[in-house]
């Protein structure tokens, strides 16, 4: 039987995400426990925002025009001026501070001057530096959608509003497990012939340390098969025995657990041997290669987006189209790591390290996103490497 192509990158992705199950399980946490989790429901807003009239600066809050002015009094943040302003009267106020009614302009610190009770002005602007009520949001409005992967800026936002607690999806149980005859964790013996193991604490790392470890196996049918069998998992991710050697035992092992593989391979290099599939009872696998840069690549390509996705979340990687860079032949997209930023005119700038070698990690320093390259040129994949639990993090540039 003629084994099937390797499916493209985005064509990998897209059959992946369609598979993936997205469990309904929520939970309800405190809001500053929510980094990184995928809001359940949409979030509206209970009141107003700011609940009041309200000072964007110190100074004074006055009625009319007038060169001058009666203090009558002071609004402080916590404390309200509660009496209506006469024509001609003034009162000092503090940022925040609620604006009283009859208020019809607010005078900054530096252009006013009170003595004996009567401040002078140097300008009068009606309505400057007053923050109607509402004027950030309305009782009603969406401040969190459903779906949507949350950020510190929106726990400002809903903790602005009196939200103290949040509903999230669920994240997904995902195990890890290394492969390999040769390879020994660090900081035990090695021995003349075997490798150290760089993929598990990178990999546990990038997840946040969601991931429970399921550590080394040999390249051995039942050892593979006893160590998945155990887990409770939603996800498998599994390092190693994907390239289809006659040591590379993971497939072959896992079809007594009813594997069903949806992406075989894919057409790019470095991570070609990367496969996913389903066991019986719904559980995904998705298999890494042993090469590191290679497995790297496909975590960022492949697993993370699967992750967020099984946890709620709806976005998906969003590449941008680099113009300076020439299209590759040749029937495999190429993938590098890259380091990104903007040049001294505000341009996006993207080198690509290392020299495709799939095990060298040393020329990745500094890497904060993908580049790959092919007959139609070249993308950029932003990577945001500080991990957030449960979901992708990815920068925040849109593109093609």
């Amino acid at each position: 039987m003629k084994p099937q192509a390797p499916f493209s990158i985005d064509a990998a992705l897209a059959i992946i995400l369609r598979h993936i199950p997205r469990s309904a399980r929520c939970e309800n946490l405190s809001i500053a426990g929510t980094l990184g989790r995928v809001s359940a429901t949409n979030v509206l807003a209970p009141g107003d925002q700011p609940r009041f009239d309200s000072a964007a600066m110190d100074g004074w809050v006055v009625a009319g025009e007038h060169a001058a002015y009666r203090v009558v009094g002071e609004s402080r943040a916590g404390a309200a001026y509660l009496d209506a302003l006469r024509d001609g009267e003034a009162v000092a106020i503090s940022t925040g501070a609620v604006v009283p009614p009859g208020a019809t302009a607010l005078i900054r610190r530096e252009q006013g001057r009170e003595a004996g009770g009567m401040l002078s002005i140097a300008a009068y602007a009606p309505g400057r530096d007053m923050r109607p009520r509402g004027c950030d949001f309305r009782a009603g409005d969406v401040l969190l959608g459903a779906g949507q992967v949350i950020g510190h800026l929106d726990i400002a936002r809903v903790a602005a509003a009196g939200i103290a607690t949040l509903a999230v999806r669920a994240d997904p149980k995902v195990a890890l497990l290394a492969t390999g005859d040769e390879i020994t964790p660090g900081g035990q013996d090695a021995g003349p012939f075997g490798n150290y193991d760089a993929l598990s604490p990178a990999i546990l790392a990038r997840l946040g340390g969601a991931a429970r470890h399921l550590g080394i196996v040999r390249d051995l049918d039942g050892a593979i098969v006893e160590r998945v069998a155990a887990c409770d998992a939603d996800a498998v991710i599994v390092i190693g025995g994907a390239s289809g050697g006659r040591h590379d035992r993971v497939r072959h092992a896992l079809g007594e657990l009813g594997l069903q593989v949806m992406v075989p391979s894919v057409a790019m290099r470095p991570g070609k041997p990367f496969w996913c599939a389903v066991l019986d009872g719904g559980r995904m696998v998705f298999g890494l290669p042993g090469n590191p840069v290679a497995a790297l690549v496909a975590l960022e390509l492949f697993v993370l987006p699967a992750l967020a996705a099984m946890a709620g979340a709806v976005e998906e990687p969003c590449w941008v189209d680099l113009d300076d860079q020439e299209p590759t032949a040749g029937e495999y997209a190429q993938v590098r790591f890259a380091r990104w930023g903007l040049d001294d005119r505000g341009k996006l700038s993207a080198q690509a390290l290392g020299q495709g070698d799939s095990a060298a990690l040393l020329p990745l320093a500094g890497a904060n996103g993908l580049i790959r390259s092919g007959r139609d040129g070249a993308q950029l994949l932003p990577l945001g490497l500080t991990p957030r639990r449960g979901a992708q993090n990815r920068a925040g540039l849109r593109g093609g």
